[in-house]
């Protein structure tokens, strides 16, 4: 079984706990806004709009996991801290259970076994595990010109936004440059973390 260490599962948790706990969804600059007005009516430091932005990964940066933001976003959610936080989300066995929505995903906050999956049109589907050094293999694929079994390298994934998926290899030939949802973008981001897929 993986490591249920996984960091980019835990984030994405509290990105959702946090949505949840004041009503709206956070894909836009005023959702940010919004979201920092709420923290600072219950926390006498609430983490900055960029920090939330990092967060989010809306704004790329490792600083997103500093632990003194994550405990206080965690005591707004009515936890002591961080760790208590994750011993939750273990109790109620969420790590081990199903995927999450999610509108961004960095490459480098994945680890090996994740899987992601995608959709966009027209009534295209791609289900890709992810193998480490921003690699990623396709387990399943719907109506898509990349299919299963097929490799390639990504760096960050975007609700709204195409996918370019470069050093695509079919049946270990190069083929180059696939770009899914070049029209209207990535419709859906499905994430699940390599420790819910082994306990299935």
């Amino acid at each position: 079984m993986a490591n249920k260490e996984t960091p980019q599962y835990y984030l994405e948790c509290l990105r959702h706990d946090l949505a949840k706990a004041v009503g709206r969804s956070i894909n836009t600059y005023t959702d940010f806004n919004f979201l920092y007005l709420e923290l600072k009516k219950r926390l006498s430091e609430a983490p900055s709009v960029s920090t939330l932005k990092r967060l989010w990964a809306y704004i790329p940066d490792s600083s997103s996991r500093s632990r003194s933001t994550l405990n206080t976003l965690s005591r707004f959610l009515g936890f002591n801290d961080w760790t208590h936080y994750v011993d939750n989300l273990m109790r109620q066995n969420r790590v081990e259970s199903g995927f999450l929505e999610v509108n961004n995903i960095v490459t480098s906050s994945l680890s090996p076994g994740d899987r992601i999956e995608l959709t966009w049109n027209p009534d295209r589907r791609m289900s890709a595990i992810y193998r480490g050094a921003n690699r990623f293999v396709v387990d399943s694929s719907e109506n898509a010109k990349i299919t299963e079994g097929s490799e390639f390298t990504a760096l960050l994934f975007t609700k709204g936004m195409p996918l370019s998926c470069t050093d695509v290899t079919v049946d270990g030939v190069e083929r180059g440059v696939y770009v899914a949802g070049s029209e209207s973008g990535i419709i859906s981001i499905n994430y699940t973390p390599a420790c819910a897929l082994d306990s299935k």
